[in-house]
């Protein structure tokens, strides 16, 4: 229990400082998307994931992540993003690395305000300027008493044409067993914004809580649902949740349908997303459709999941 007290007092101070009032416009991009086909299917509920990227939803969930995750998703002819993760033991601990790439063409004569903003410039359909946003993240679990315990730093940077910069961000995460499945509680992107052009950006900070749970529900069907609540740093309140269902026709092959339900938080996201999955022994692919409002098309990110 005195472990406990001390992750949740610690985790209060953490909260407070995330929530620190924000201007409008948070950078770098990247850390504002999807990372996993598998989770995007399900609202991008992922604060307990077990994937070989989900340390980039919580890394208190390093140390029981694995094997190896990439994706890479669309956004209509002008965007195009990915990710990818992995994890290995190393003792008592467990490391992980990940990257994440944006790269899209911004508006010309875009400020970085222009771009960061909600709904901003970076997704758009048309521009003439070459832009990217990355990351970069290394991350470290341990359990102790019952508690997996994780953190990690990354490099991001945003660049728009000639100019960018670059930051460094911390993550925290914890998680436990809890009536049959995994709670997990995170605070994400404590740091300082990137700088361009003299216009200064805002991290992504948030703090969530998380819960998982998996198990069969039939002879040949298993089951799983993930939801998720986030504070935002300008107190903005994100709640999503998802579900899968896998019918198993032999053992060692699966195909999984999964639909999920979030607060949109961009101008261009919407409430529902689904996706589905074929895995056969420890290969595992994935796709999710994302539908985009304002007359956007419909975004598409395919995975890949090695066990």
């Amino acid at each position: 229990m005195r472990a406990v007290r001390i992750v949740f007092a610690a985790g209060s101070v953490l909260a407070a400082t995330a929530l620190k009032a924000q201007p409008v416009g948070e950078g770098p991009l990247v850390l504002r998307l999807p990372n996993s086909a598998r989770y995007l299917g399900m609202g991008n509920a992922a604060l307990a994931s077990t994937d070989g990227d989900a340390m980039l939803y919580n890394p208190g969930m390093i140390a029981q992540s694995r094997g190896m995750a990439v994706s890479m998703q669309r956004y209509g002819s002008n965007a195009t993003a990915g990710s990818m993760g992995t994890t290995t033991a190393a003792g008592a601990y467990v490391v992980g690395i990940a990257a994440q790439f944006l790269t899209y063409n911004a508006a010309a004569g875009a400020n970085y305000a222009e771009v960061v903003e909600p709904g901003g410039t970076h997704l758009s359909d048309s521009g003439t300027v070459a832009s990217s946003s990355t990351a970069f993240t290394l991350g470290v679990a341990r359990t102790i008493k019952g508690l997996r315990l994780g953190a990690s730093v990354k490099y991001a940077e945003d660049r728009i044409g000639a100019s960018h910069d670059g930051t460094v961000a911390f993550d925290l995460g914890v998680n436990r067993p809890m009536f049959g499945g995994t709670a997990a509680f995170v605070v994400q992107n404590l740091g300082v914004g990137p700088r361009i052009d003299g216009i200064m950006g805002t991290l992504p900070r948030r703090v969530g809580l998380g819960y998982g749970r998996y198990q069969a529900v039939g002879g040949h069907w298993d089951a799983g649902a993930q939801f998720a609540l986030t504070l935002e740093g300008d107190l903005f309140v994100r709640p999503a949740g998802g579900a899968e269902i896998a019918y198993v026709p032999v053992e060692g092959v699966a195909i999984t349908f999964r639909s999920g339900l979030r607060l949109p938080r961009e101008p261009d996201e919407s409430m529902i997303t689904a996706g589905f999955g074929v895995s056969v022994d420890r290969v595992l692919i994935d796709y999710a459709m994302e539908p985009m409002k304002g007359g956007r098309p419909i975004s598409h990110r395919l995975g890949l999941r090695v066990r």
